[in-house]
């Protein structure tokens, strides 16, 4: 065989080729010793923090891996503030201080936290709150400012953004950053300038954008809002050094769901969507410095959830197209990605729910390439994403 069907063939079989091979390796990062858990986040050094169960399934607690390692049920289980029996870790710096939340007695009342480099959850890394009972933290940056919402006063309904000065507990003085007019807001993640994401509700407490505050700005400042996807509200998540922002908005049809990432300090816009895999919903949920981003998708009209990767340029890909087939993993979801690309997040093993971190081999494949051989040969692979529900972050 020789000519154009030759080059034609060599081209079909170079393509089957690149998409058989793994992007990633997985990693299973197991439990404390329960049945599940959860990974939200990856530092560069690659330590991952999350949530999980512990033996006999008591108590969902933080934890803290080592580098590129499996959770250690003896030395990683971060504990809980006071006589708290529940936590959860959110966020981790280069340096490996942990945020998140925790109970800080055997009622439901929380409060945020911030560990040191290798500490656990103790009496010092209570944060506080702005003047009511609870608060939860979401973001920190390599100076250990963090954000986060915490209610303003006792009994109140009030619930406001806040962003600490660095390695600080919340102070009601400094600290709130207000919201876009109604009477929550929530900030969940800050880049080391201390620029701030989240989402507020507007006036009337009906609908909710997405900001980005300036370095020491609040929410309340003209140029925070940063605008949908055509429909009534939006959410952002994550930051990177840029200025970029990953989070997810309503459509003009006020349904569908779509992940977005903006420019650097840029609004949302229609150039922003990123689409879903296929079904009517999609988030991002992190983003690094390069612009890539990671976060979930339905799949289908079953609602069916997949994790997905987005890089600098090109569509959406599905994560579980990128590893190993037949690995008996179902990625679901991405919640981290870090400056070397590896991507923390849970799926499905075995029938149990675990934390994993992907560690890339090779660049993506685009999920749709073109490919010229003799007169031209097109192949198109597509993808596309989806959701999560506005007031919590899932688990």
């Amino acid at each position: 065989m020789n000519g154009p069907a030759f080059c034609v063939l060599a081209v079909v079989l170079l393509a089957a080729t690149r998409a058989s091979a793994a992007a990633y390796t997985i990693l299973d990062l197991g439990t404390l010793g329960g049945a599940l858990s959860y990974g939200m986040a990856v530092n560069d050094s690659g330590q991952v923090v999350g949530h999980a169960y512990q033996k006999f399934n008591i108590g969902d607690i933080a934890f803290r891996t080592e580098a590129n390692s499996a959770i250690n049920p003896t030395t990683d289980n971060l504990g809980a503030l006071g006589t708290g029996e529940t936590s959860g870790a959110r966020a981790i710096n280069a340096s490996g201080q942990v945020v998140g939340r925790s109970s800080i007695n055997s009622s439901s009342t929380e409060h945020a936290f911030r560990t040191t480099a290798a500490g656990k959850i103790n009496a010092a890394a209570d944060l506080g709150t702005l003047g009511g009972t609870s608060s939860d933290a979401y973001g920190i940056n390599a100076s250990g400012q963090v954000v986060g919402d915490s209610e303003t006063t006792v009994g109140s309904f009030a619930v406001h953004a806040f962003r600490t000065a660095a390695n600080t507990a919340i102070n009601p003085a400094t600290d709130d950053l207000a919201t876009l007019g109604g009477s929550q807001a929530r900030a969940t993640g800050i880049n080391a300038s201390g620029q701030t994401v989240g989402f507020s509700f507007l006036a009337g407490d009906v609908n909710y954008h997405a900001f980005r505050t300036a370095v020491s700005g609040l929410v309340s400042d003209p140029g925070a809002d940063l605008g949908t996807l055509g429909g009534n509200s939006s959410y952002a998540y994550a930051i990177n050094d840029s200025g970029q922002v990953a989070g997810w908005s309503y459509l003009s049809d006020n349904f569908t769901q779509d992940a977005f990432r903006t420019t650097a300090n840029g609004k949302i816009t229609s150039q922003s969507d990123l689409g879903t895999l296929g079904g009517n919903q999609s988030e991002a949920f992190a983003i690094n410095s390069s612009g890539q981003a990671v976060g979930f998708s339905y799949t289908n009209e079953n609602r069916d959830i997949h994790a997905f990767f987005v890089d600098v340029a090109g569509p959406m890909q599905d994560l579980n197209n990128l590893i190993v087939p037949n690995s008996g993993w179902i990625l679901n979801d991405a919640y981290g990605i870090n400056n070397n690309g590896q991507i923390a997040g849970f799926g499905t093993i075995n029938s149990a729910t675990h934390a994993f971190l992907l560690t890339p081999t090779s660049i993506p494949e685009p999920a749709s390439m073109t490919l010229l051989a003799g007169g031209g040969f097109l192949l198109v692979l597509r993808r596309r994403i989806a959701k999560v529900d506005i007031q919590n972050i899932r688990h």
